[in-house]
């Protein structure tokens, strides 16, 4: 590295610092522990004399540690021993990769060192929201008002060489990095962003509901309809939105219709209306659009009618014209029902100025741009080096060849065909090669589209158009998964990417960029933190890379890319493949993002809370009835706490409302309605934001009821599937357990079906140990939905009783009350035993604990009845050879295990032994299900000691299936879960047999 300023040329200098630079040559690693991210050794030395100040330069492998105060002194005080006393008395400085050490440590950790003011972008309070929600908390020590653009890696591309379709990465493990890290951007970082108050963007479709309304005043939904107030003098715009069922190379959506606007009246009514036909019931994305000018409102109001009430929110109508802006995601019905089924647009304010109405979207959709070689097809570039590539052409005749779309729904595919089909222009977002290489557009294209968001100064003058969307942006966050494998249980680990060198190191609004050091610091040290406290203490923190990866390189603010560890290696998948690792990942990468953003705004910051738990639903007068539940703390965030909590209703499974907020833990509610099934989520609040939902519970009151019945959700368990490693073979052994998604998994693939460890990857198509089926890609599986209290209730409601619901932690509690209910119904679906993913010492989701067998104990000895299902509820302790809980299920459950696995058909039906009360044949699910979770290990149980009868078998292999005792009490117990039989008639009905048993005499 050349010095900064030379030597001095006096021969005793010369000779001084000649000696110098041989002793700092035979240095020892300053930081040892840091040797696995590059070799860090002295590089040369500067001696100004005039300031009698020493420069050592070392090798950028120091930049790649994190920096703080106290590291820096450490080095200087290490070469300062080396350099010896003739040196003792002049200042000393280190520099590395072209920066001084202490530069490198990032603002909000500096005590003794001044802060860095050009790195600070400064406070926000006096920003309008593109979009907020009425009525909505907010999050003022959280992230509102912020706008965060965010991604997830790579997708479904058109390769032109081969043209085809296919993924940018190797299907490995049962998933595809393009899949995969969708798996932590969308259902778990996006929300707890807006959950903190931010506005996320993403240049990929959000929503995997491959369902899409759109309704607009130019070629609508078929059956949807747009509907304009009589006496609104609106007028037509020729530019605007139309949907086109296929997108050609150049087509722009939002350039080819046209939209509507009308001047600001000046009261409250609901001006235009838009009402879609829906073919499906589901949960659908509402995105709106319209066109932005300088004599747009910044507060025009969108009024959301949908199953679950009425949510409005407050659009900033003079940026982000021209593509889809997001509102929420919300529950409709099948067909057109204005009243649960419509969005409004109106006035808000008097304020002069026109109000834009183009089309609005509901759902995501199947991809629509299609694709065929071009002309000139080039090889793939290397983001690291797309500047300095040298490329290959091939000539095409695009003639030859028909015009294909990609099959897959759009969330599936890359940033590249989302952006020309929310009408982003083509040569400053994403046609950056002239048609001649999708992959290279794809992930050149997302740093583009950042920078359009924003606009000037941040689009090139030679780009053209400088005015962009004015959206001003905060940060920018790439989430990637690396390569590499370990020949053992090593971890690869996590690695940071930034880039400083563009334009001197200045953002076009001169800020440092030496701020995406900071939030890449920032964000790695609390993934790799948070991670060894909950998970494994050896995980590896790579390094801080200040490279020119497009994606780091490209956007003008603030930005980081991750590498979260390797997709291609078991140790890391055995953690990535877990959905509680996914969601503490998320809630790391949150938080980083928040600290960072707090210190730029110089707020305060606090973490939104961890959702609640204990929640019950009790009776407790005529129509009354008590929720209860509690707080979570968090031990790596003292913040955490909540202030205040939500709770939100369904009604009879239409959809959530907007909740109610309440101080304490307990809320009485008046549910007078009878023959309907109330439905309850709680959220817990705080100045940071709004916690994930916990369990949802259901209550219901049938008229002229029986008794009342219990409901306890036994339910919990989310999980990986399981790993085996033998060091020859290694992988996913998804025939012995598929884990348990939460809620959904949109990042599945298939199952593996090469686990040799030595078998090499040749090509993404035969990529090797990992390889794995593409058979299940675009289907979201079912997980734990925490909702079955509302499916068993709907059956115990049809044979005549009322329910309530609790959780199995609450049921457990010694003083908890089972004295008033008819019976009890123990919800355990793939409920097992699980070793911990830190500490295979210690076990999560155990059935049969201290306080479950008490509860259970103290059922039968007052004689009531039981019903309790699930797939493992025998594999619990016949698989670990737990004599003692055995013995309880023998003695007082009355059945024993046989074996797991027991049925692949999924059909079972009821012997001639319990024909006195059961009678039929129905069917589970074992296959994939839309909206049933796979049983694909349900129990074999057997009868234990008199009285107890085998009361149902599998149909293909006739193995008992479940156990009914008719004794002093009364028990059921069914090896595979009441909730995954398929058909919800046949649920009613075996209800129905199940409770006829407990009624009979």
């Amino acid at each position: 590295m050349t010095p900064i300023i030379g030597f001095s040329q006096t021969t005793r200098r010369s000779r001084m610092i000649i000696k110098a630079e041989n002793r700092l040559k035979n240095m020892d690693n300053p930081l040892p522990e840091w040797s696995h991210v590059g070799r860090i050794r002295f590089d040369s030395l500067s001696f100004l004399s005039e300031k009698q100040l020493v420069q050592v330069f070392f090798t950028s492998s120091l930049s790649y540690t994190p920096v703080r105060e106290n590291k820096v002194a450490h080095i200087e005080n290490s070469v300062r021993e080396v350099l010896g006393r003739k040196f003792k008395n002049y200042p000393i400085e280190i520099y590395t990769d072209h920066h001084l050490l202490k530069e490198l440590v990032p603002n909000s950790l500096r005590t003794a060192i001044p802060i860095d003011q050009n790195r600070i972008s400064g406070d926000k309070s006096n920003r309008i929201p593109v979009v907020q929600q009425s009525g909505k908390e907010k999050s003022l020590s959280g992230l509102y008002n912020n706008n965060i653009a965010l991604w997830d890696s790579h997708g479904w591309y058109y390769e032109s060489k081969l043209d085809r379709w296919e993924w940018q990465r190797a299907r490995l493990f049962g998933t595809v990095e393009d899949m995969y890290t969708m798996s932590y951007v969308l259902p778990y970082i996006v929300p707890m962003l807006e959950n903190s108050g931010a506005n996320v963007f993403l240049p990929r479709e959000r929503d995997w509901q491959s369902q899409e309304v759109i309704v607009d005043n130019d070629k609508p939904t078929p059956d949807s309809e747009l509907i304009i107030s009589d006496g609104i003098a609106v007028e037509q715009i020729v530019k605007g939105f139309i949907k086109n069922d296929t997108l050609f190379s150049g087509d722009n959506p939002f350039q080819m219709g046209t939209s509507l606007r009308f001047q600001n009246l000046k009261d409250n009514n609901q001006l235009i209306k838009y009402i879609p036909s829906f073919s499906e019931k589901g949960r659908y994305s509402v995105s709106v659009s319209y066109q932005s000018d300088d004599a747009s409102l910044t507060e025009v109001k969108y009024t959301v009618y949908h199953a679950g009430g009425i949510t409005e929110f407050l659009v900033n109508q003079k940026i982000g014209g021209g593509t889809w802006i997001y509102l929420g995601t919300f529950d409709f019905l099948v067909g057109k029902n204005p009243e649960m089924g419509m969005v409004t647009i109106s006035c808000t304010s008097e304020k002069p100025g026109f109000i834009s109405a183009d089309a609005v979207k509901f759902g995501g959709g199947m991809g629509n741009v299609a694709r065929r070689p071009p002309e000139e097809s080039v090889q793939n570039k290397k983001s690291l080096a797309e500047k300095n590539t040298k490329t290959e052409s091939v000539k095409n005749n695009p003639q030859l060849f028909d015009y294909k779309l990609s099959g897959k729904p759009g969330y599936l595919e890359g940033a590249r065909y989302y952006l020309q089909s929310a009408g982003f222009p083509d040569t400053l977002t994403y046609n950056l090669n002239k048609n001649s290489n999708d992959y290279n557009d794809d992930y050149q294209s997302r740093g583009k589209w950042v920078n359009y968001l924003m606009g000037n100064p941040n689009i090139s003058a030679n780009e053209g158009d400088l005015t962009g969307m004015q959206i001003p942006i905060d940060l920018a966050f790439a989430f990637h998964t690396d390569a590499g494998v370990t020949p053992n249980d090593s971890i690869i680990g996590t690695l940071g990417i930034y880039s400083t060198t563009a334009n001197q190191g200045l953002f076009p609004n001169g800020k440092s960029r030496l701020a995406s050091r900071d939030l890449t610091d920032l964000i790695q040290t609390q993934v790799v933190d948070d991670i060894r406290q909950i998970y494994n203490p050896q995980w590896t923190r790579r390094g801080l890379w200040d490279k020119q990866y497009s994606e780091a390189l490209r956007p003008n603010v603030p930005t980081m890319l991750l590498e979260l560890f390797s997709h291609q290696n078991i140790a890391d998948m055995k953690f990535g493949l877990d959905p509680r690792f996914r969601f503490d990942v998320s809630r790391a990468i949150y938080k980083g993002m928040l600290k960072f953003q707090s210190y730029q705004e110089n707020r305060p910051f606090i973490v939104q809370p961890l959702p609640v738990n204990d929640f019950a639903i009790t009776k407790t007068g005529d129509n009354s009835f008590k929720l209860s539940w509690s707080a979570v703390n968090d031990p790596l965030e003292p913040s955490a706490r909540p202030d205040k909590y939500k709770v939100y209703q369904r009604i009879d499974g239409k959809g959530f409302d907007n909740g109610v907020i309440v101080d304490d833990t307990t809320l009485v509610l008046k549910l007078d309605q009878y023959d309907q099934i109330y439905s309850f989520k709680v959220t817990a609040l705080n100045k940071g934001g709004e916690s994930f939902p916990g369990e949802t519970l259901s209550v219901g009151q049938k008229s002229n009821s029986k008794g009342n019945i219990l409901v306890v959700n036994g339910f919990d368990r989310i999980c990986g599937p399981a790993i085996f490693d033998n060091g020859i073979t290694a992988g996913v052994a998804w025939w012995k357990d598929q884990g348990v998604a939460d809620r959904q998994d949109i990042s599945f693939v298939g199952f593996q079906y090469d686990f040799d460890r030595k078998s090499a990857w040749l090509d993404d198509d035969s990529p090797g140990w990992g390889a794995s089926y593409g058979d299940m890609e675009g289907k979201v599986i079912p997980g734990n939905s925490f909702d079955y209290p509302f499916i068993h209730g709907k059956a115990i409601m049809a044979a005549g009783y009322s329910f309530v619901s609790i959780s199995d932690e609450v049921f457990s509690e010694s003083k908890f009350d089972i004295s008033s209910y008819f019976a009890t119904d123990i919800i355990l679906g793939e409920e097992r035993s699980t070793r911990s993913l830190k500490d295979t010492m210690l076990i999560d989701y155990k059935i049969y604990t201290p306080g479950m067998i008490s509860k259970l104990s103290e059922l039968t000895e007052n004689g009531s009845k039981l019903f309790i299902s699930g797939a493992y509820i025998g594999s619990e302790f016949g698989e670990s050879k737990d004599s003692i809980t055995a013995n309880f299920a023998k003695d007082v459950l009355h059945f024993t295990w046989r074996t797991g696995h027991a049925s692949k058909g999924g059909s079972f039906y009821t012997t001639d032994y319990a024909r006195r009360w059961l009678n039929g044949k129905w069917n589970f699910n074992v296959e994939y299900h839309p909206e049933i979770y796979t049983v694909e290990a349900p129990d074999g149980i057997e009868p234990a000691g008199k009285n107890a009868i085998t009361a149902f078998r599998y149909g293909e292999n006739n193995v008992s299936a479940g156990v009914l005792f008719n004794g002093k009490y009364k028990i059921v117990a069914m090896g595979l879960p009441f909730e995954a039989i398929t058909d919800s008639t046949d649920r009613v009905i075996l209800m129905q047999q199940i409770i006829h048993f407990f009624e009979s005499k």
